[in-house]
């Protein structure tokens, strides 16, 4: 069974990273990508990153960028705007901010940005 956002979070679980793919362990929709430099919101039909969802979880391809093992130990990170699956995008109260630090090991750190951090919405 494919858990929500909140739940993932509140366990601690884990993304995944290989090559120029990044696996979020639920399922959500999409809303902004935001890595290095570059503002995503065009996510259909994206010469830049493609988006595939499985049962249980979000693939982003990561096409422009190359291999995501460039960010690992660096001080940048993969900001998102998400929101659940089957959420009212157009009531912002259900947009959730979340930010992706690339880890060694392939594993990819998921957590809310602090208060602090320049977040673009």
């Amino acid at each position: 069974m494919a858990m929500t956002i909140k739940e993932a979070l509140e366990s601690g679980k884990q993304g995944f990273h290989i090559g120029r793919r990044l696996i979020l362990p639920f399922k959500c929709q999409l809303i902004k990508i935001i890595v290095e430099r570059e503002i995503y919101t065009e996510l259909i039909g994206s010469k830049d990153v493609k988006i595939n969802q499985d049962p249980q979880n979000t693939s982003i391809y990561f096409r422009a960028i190359g291999d995501l093992d460039k960010v690992i130990g660096s001080f940048e990170v993969i900001k998102l705007i998400v929101a659940e699956e089957g959420a009212e995008l157009t009531d912002i109260t259900t947009h959730i901010k979340l930010v992706c630090e690339i880890a060694e090991g392939h594993e990819v750190n998921i957590h809310v940005p602090s208060d602090d951090m320049l977040f673009i919405e």
